[in-house]
């Protein structure tokens, strides 16, 4: 194989890398689902519905819940990347922070993290709440210079109905209807929530794409023009540079 040769089949081999790289991190996963033997494997592996044969819609608006929590993050990780790439640093912090704690309310509602680690501590859930009151607060008080210039309007939406679920799920005192509420006023946040990030990161791609220098048509066509005129001579060379006034040093 000679250097050429060898080189376009580098070039073709590159993209894949990043593939090679998630699909081992991927298999080393798996094989160590497969080792350990402390879980049944097809607990860990299988759909909970089908598992315990269940109807398919089983858990329906929650699974929903967890694809609009994952469209926030995503959302504001990509809105994060192209704010600082185009040299909106500001806009992309707070992007990166809104990705952040978006991404921990996933990985809370995927898991139910707000159950079983008071639980697992003896401490109540509100503490739990708690913790995210903060977070979102010091989010919101140390960026709102960058909060105010988006559609806050729908953040505040969104922080006020996840605000009412928590509430009903400290003093509901359970039933049917408490459950309606509860669910119902967490479902219409996590939509304000991620409605929020996606139309705050179009906003930002949007503002560079009108902010990046366009070519000036016109002066394609002059260029043409002169091609066509005078032959490629007359855009190709560089023109003679003045002699500089003054006596040469």
């Amino acid at each position: 194989m000679d250097r050429r040769t060898s080189t376009r089949v580098a070039r073709g081999v590159r993209p894949l890398l990043p593939l090679v790289v998630v699909w081992l991190s991927g298999s080393i996963v798996l094989w160590a689902l497969v080792r350990q033997d402390g879980i049944p494997y097809a607990d860990l592996v299988l759909d909970p519905a089908q598992y315990e044969r269940r109807p398919w819609y089983t858990g329906l608006v929650s699974n929903l819940g967890v694809l609009g929590w994952t469209t926030a993050t995503v959302a504001s990780a990509v809105g994060a990347g192209a704010a600082q790439r185009g040299g909106r640093s500001g806009a992309a912090q707070y992007l990166r922070a809104g990705a952040s704690l978006s991404g921990l309310l996933l990985l809370d509602d995927l898991f139910q993290l707000h159950i079983i680690v008071p639980r697992t501590l003896g401490q109540p859930k509100m503490l739990f709440y708690g913790c995210y009151a903060v977070l979102a607060a010091w989010w919101a008080f140390s960026e709102a210079r960058e909060l105010l210039r988006t559609r806050w309007p729908l953040l505040a939406a969104a922080v006020g109905a996840l605000a009412t679920s928590v509430a009903v799920d400290v003093v509901g005192g359970g039933g049917e209807q408490a459950l309606v509420i509860e669910d119902s006023a967490k479902f219409l946040g996590i939509l304000a929530w991620a409605l929020y990030f996606w139309m705050t990161t179009a906003d930002i791609v949007g503002s560079l794409a009108a902010s990046a220098p366009h070519p000036d048509p016109s002066a394609s066509v002059l260029r043409s023009a002169a091609v066509v005129a005078e032959g490629p001579a007359a855009v190709v060379e560089p023109r003679p540079r003045p002699e500089p006034i003054g006596p040469r040093a």
